[in-house]
Parts: C-alpha cells; structure tokens; sequence
C-alpha cells in the first residue's frame, strides 16, 4: 500500500533549515512527493523524527498505513505496552493492557477486538485513520479527518434503543443511553438490561446531567450499569461496578465523569491536540518505564 504524505496542513518553509515547519520535508521533496518510489518516500519518513526534532515541531504524523496501525494497535495490547482511552477531558473510559489477566484479541477486517474480565475495546482501522506523536515515547492519538469523524452526543439524556454495536452478542439486546455529554466527536453511554433502572433513565430523558446526576448518583453507582465510551471507530465498554463515594476507581478498566473538567467542552487534552484537519478518536499512553 502506498505511504501517506507528511503533510498536516501547516504548509510553511524555515528560512535556516529550509524544512516545512509542519511536515519536515523540504520545498523539494514537497514538490516531488508524487513522481517519488515507495523506497525514496520511505527514505524522507526516516528523515523526518531528526528534522522535526530540531525544528522543536509540537506534533508529529507517524507513517503507519492501514495494515502497519492495525498490527501496532494488536501489538500494544499482546505485549502489555499501556492503556487505551475513549472520551473527553472529564468522560473517559481506560482500556490498560497491564498486569496477568488473560486478554483475548481478534484481528479481523481492519477491527482489533479486545476482551478482558472487566471491560471490552475496540478499534476499527480504515485507511483514513492516521497515528500523532507529541513527543518520543509519549501518548500516540488516533485521528480521521474531521468530515469522517462525526459522532455527535446529545446535550441531554437520550434513549439509543438496543446496543447493537456491543462488542459481545449477549449484550446486543440491552439498552443503551446517551449521558449527553455534547461533543462532536465522543460520547458517553450506559447500558443496562434492568428494567427497573431502564424505566428510571427514560423518566428523566431531555435532561441535562448537570440536573439528573446528583439526583440519580446513588441508584447509578447500586445498579453499576455497563459504561460505553465511543468515538466514530473506538469503543471501549466498562462492566466493573462503578466505585462508591470516596472510594477510588479500580486498577482495571474503569470510567471518570468529572463535572468540573466536562465544563471547558475540550474534545481532548490541550497537550494532545491533532492537526485542524482532523479530530481525535483514541489515545495511547504507554507504561512509564
């Protein structure tokens, strides 16, 4: 498969290196880029962590294609590399790949599929998604072009109906409600098969959560529902119980609703924003070593 360009959308010459102060290409090998060989395209990317370095650039296009992304997503997972988060600055959900518990991954059709005793993930990798970096061994965040990436939350509570999009068939039927967090790109759910707790969320539909939250913290926090953070092709699902009033989450999969944070309406942490072209849709931390 032929290689992605470099180019971010920050299209500007640096007059003492003569390198593009978003990409690291020169004005060149901007222009040659299309006539050029998969071997002399390969030969610039390994160039460019060096170029960018110098030019102290914020973020960095990896050149992973479909296949390369699919097989390094499989990998930081098989080898226990870090955690995976789906959300917003103050509605996350964290996917680690740590510790000794079994994990089951499937690769399939592009789609990483991991299951672990306390939550799911899963990422579908098309030939748009594209890999930043911000600094060497740092966070890495998955991203599609903006157009692609839509996935708008409701701004108040809302019924989705059955959760046909489960990861596991057994919870194709339950249902799933949109907290209503209103961001473009993510959204925060909980799933349940209760009925008794299915009638409650229904009650307060067209709420925003700053007035159903306090009201039902408690009923929430007892019934401990599935939590479903997605973005357009992420999707993580939490099934450990949500953590009682004082207690802190749990080492495993877990999910953090923060008021205070959700009020900036940030898609992502400032560090760790991509390109304008593009939006966020997973994030990578790897283990500090």
């Amino acid at each position: 498969m032929a290689r992605h360009s470099p180019c971010i959308g920050i299209c500007k010459l640096d007059d003492a290196t003569g390198f593009c102060l978003g990409c690291g290409r020169t004005g060149r090998e901007i222009g040659d880029w299309i006539a050029m060989s998969e071997s002399q395209r390969d030969a610039i990317w390994a160039a460019l962590p060096q170029r960018l370095a110098k030019l102290s650039v914020r973020v960095r296009l990896l050149p992973w294609v479909q296949e390369e992304l699919v097989d390094w997503v499989r990998d930081t997972i098989v080898a226990r590399q870090g955690t995976w988060v789906a959300g917003v600055p103050g509605a996350v959900a964290e996917f680690p790949c740590k510790g000794d518990g079994a994990i089951d991954v499937v690769v399939e059709n592009g789609a990483v599929t991991a299951v672990r005793s306390d939550g799911a993930f899963r990422v579908r990798i098309n030939e748009k998604v594209r890999a930043f970096a911000f600094s060497e061994g740092g966070p890495v965040v998955l991203g599609l072009p903006k157009g692609r990436a839509g996935i708008r939350s409701s701004v108040t509570l809302q019924s989705l109906g059955p959760d046909t999009e489960a990861i596991a068939e057994t919870s194709r039927a339950d249902s799933l409600f949109d907290i209503g967090i209103g961001r473009m790109y993510s959204r925060f759910c909980v799933r349940t098969d209760n009925e008794a707790l299915v009638s409650l969320l229904s009650d307060f539909e067209g709420r925003h959560w700053s007035e159903f939250m306090p009201i039902l913290e408690c009923r929430l926090i007892a019934a401990s529902p599935h939590r479903v953070v997605e973005s357009a092709v992420t999707r993580i699902e939490v099934f450990a119980n949500l953590p009682s009033a004082g207690q802190s989450s749990p080492n495993g999969c877990h999910t953090l609703f923060l008021p205070e944070f959700l009020k900036s309406g940030d898609e992502i942490a400032e560090g760790l924003t991509p390109p304008d072209y593009a939006a966020p849709v997973a994030i990578f931390y790897p283990n500090k070593s």
